[in-house]
């Protein structure tokens, strides 16, 4: 029997009728060059980058209202990043930046007094706010407010700003593997750790492909988005080889053997579509 059809025949037997799904992408920026304790960088500008969260809006640098993201058309936005699958959402892990009076025009306080609470988040890690004169080792400062409660809101550039200060820490531990670093093992979220994309030769920094020629989720070996039996019926010529001198992408395991092993692999994700964010 041909290992193609051999392979498909245990790859439905053990996976059964499925029906395609798509993979969510992790949100918020790839880290390349955070600090080992705490990527998050933050700063006010007139729009935020792709890859960065608008926390909030200011109406101005100094002795401003606040505002909600979408609240109002203020021209100076805290935009923060550097931190894998960041949110502003107020779930998962996160914790609230400030609370507004309003989603327009506000004020804020810094004691949780309002009904609108702007976060910072993470799937699974630390998210970290306080106040005070001064920010603590490995926190960022993201603006200064006059007070506790009832205050307006200024940038953290030393020109114009409040004495407390709102700080920040954010880290997530992007492949949920207990230790929080910027390589965390998995750059790019998509099941397969940095070390064995570059066995195989994928783009680690890429959960999928960014065009044709962009070879970056490990299964999806004819690089169409998908990990289905197409890929699977491309171990044909290869199954049972040793690496080298058989080609590493197909070692999937990086156990330096093309073989059932990498087939397995494909059990979770089969007729899976990846994503980027």
């Amino acid at each position: 029997m041909r290992w193609a059809a051999l392979v498909a025949i245990l790859l439905m037997g053990l996976l059964g009728s499925l029906a395609p799904v798509v993979l969510d992408a992790p949100s918020g920026s790839r880290v390349g060059s955070a600090s080992a304790t705490n990527g998050l960088a933050c700063s006010v500008k007139a729009s935020c980058a792709e890859n960065e969260k608008a926390v909030f809006r200011m109406s101005s640098t100094a002795n401003a209202h606040a505002a909600t993201p979408g609240g109002s058309g203020y021209g100076n936005v805290v935009c923060c990043g550097g931190v894998h699958n960041l949110s502003t959402d107020c779930s998962a892990v996160f914790d609230g930046v400030l609370t507004l009076s309003g989603t327009d025009n506000a004020h804020v306080a810094a004691d949780g007094g309002y009904a609108n609470q702007v976060c910072l988040s993470v799937p699974h890690g630390v998210a970290d706010c306080t106040y005070g004169p001064s920010c603590g080792t490995d926190y960022r400062c993201l603006a200064t407010a006059s007070g506790s409660s009832n205050a307006h809101v200024a940038d953290c550039d030393g020109v114009g700003d409040y004495t407390t200060k709102v700080c920040c820490y954010v880290e997530d531990d992007n492949d949920n593997d207990g230790m929080l670093d910027p390589f965390d093992g998995d750059d790019d979220n998509d099941g397969f750790a940095d070390d064995k994309e570059a066995h195989v030769g994928t783009d680690p920094w890429d959960a999928c492909r960014d065009d044709a020629n962009d070879d970056a989720w490990p299964p999806d070996i004819n690089i169409d988005t998908w990990a289905n039996i197409l890929d699977v019926l491309l171990f044909k010529p290869v199954i049972m080889t040793p690496v080298p001198p058989g080609p590493a992408r197909f070692d999937l395991n990086a156990d330096s053997n093309i073989n059932i092993l990498d087939v397995l692999l494909y059990k979770p994700i089969i007729m899976t579509q990846c994503a980027n964010p």
